[in-house]
């Protein structure tokens, strides 16, 4: 009897392991679970980069797929095979850097379990070129599976303002927000960032991707229960560039101030959206501030909202 390569023998031990039990009951409310809060796309040390994930009964949903993704949900519980929905919100590198290491890691590990990929224009290309790049290192899982490719059970599903959709029982309404609203109008293809809406029952919760002050979503978080907001102080984050990236010309940062004050939200402004959207609670996330800066952060929050500031730590569920 010919024997397997040590590789094969090492994959195919990992594959019958399965992925690991969530260990706790399906849920009945709605729940999201920050399983990175950086702001990226600088790494830190106490912060993975954007990612999310929501759970109800049986659905397991990944809101944006930061690096570092699949150990976060590792660290959740959840295996890379188990999450049926993924949701992309903007193609930045920081909200989509995990992506690949989620497909693959899934692939590998014999993830035979459909999942559905949903976000703007670009993201059938961006997966596919994901799959194109597992080819090299692919060849002896192929070997060892009887057939399928790592695409095999993988759909994508792009989406724009306004579509809605249901992921089992949780039903998920996309926005057009506006985080690209500095690009010239000559930009083309235009990029669309998106936030989204999830209703149950009992709970509604609204996720703001990156985002600046934008009248569609404080529309579209009418009435939600909970609002997960992105944040950004342009003041604070301009001082730390230059602290860290000396030497710049004065145009470039005054570039990327614009870019802070207009596609992100500022704690004031996080603030006014949770007021206009009569949440209860407001978790603050995307957040590249400093421990002694947080206070203030939360001070800027309260001073716009009466409900209940959080600002939000890797792995908390709300």
């Amino acid at each position: 009897m010919r024997r397997l390569p040590q590789t094969l023998i090492a994959l195919s031990a990992c594959a019958a392991l399965g992925p690991p039990a969530i260990g706790a009951p399906a849920p009945t409310t709605l729940t999201f679970t920050t399983l990175g809060t950086n702001s990226g796309p600088i790494p830190r040390k106490d912060r993975s980069e954007p990612a999310n994930l929501l759970r109800y009964g049986g659905q397991l949903i990944l809101a944006d797929v930061g690096d570092g993704a699949a150990e976060q949900l590792a660290k959740a519980g959840v295996g890379v095979d188990q999450v049926q929905t993924v949701l992309i919100s903007h193609l930045h590198f920081d909200h989509t850097g995990g992506l690949f290491a989620f497909l693959s890691l899934r692939y590998q590990t014999s993830g035979a379990n459909p999942v559905t990929i949903y976000g703007p224009p670009g993201t059938r290309e961006t997966v596919t070129r994901l799959f194109a790049a597992m080819e090299h290192g692919g060849h002896a899982i192929q070997t060892m599976r009887l057939g399928g490719g790592p695409d095999a059970g993988v759909k994508v599903v792009e989406i724009r303002d306004g579509t809605s959709f249901n992921a089992g029982d949780v039903k998920i309404t996309a926005v057009e927000n506006s985080h690209y609203v500095t690009l010239k109008p000559s930009v083309e293809p235009r990029p669309v960032s998106l936030s989204f809406r999830f209703d149950t029952p009992r709970r509604a919760i609204l996720y703001t991707g990156d985002t600046g002050p934008s009248p569609k979503v404080e529309h579209a978080c009418k009435g939600v229960d909970l609002l997960v907001s992105e944040m950004m102080d342009p003041a604070l984050a301009i001082a730390h560039i230059k602290v860290k990236r000396p030497g710049g010309p004065p145009a470039i940062y005054d570039l990327v101030e614009d870019h802070f004050r207009r596609e992100h939200l500022s704690p004031t402004e996080v603030g006014e959206l949770a007021t206009a959207c009569g949440a209860k609670t407001v978790v603050v996330t995307h957040n590249a501030l400093e421990r002694d800066e947080l206070n203030g952060a939360r001070k800027g929050v309260a001073a716009q909202f009466k409900g209940k500031v959080i600002l939000a730590e890797d792995l908390q569920t709300f």
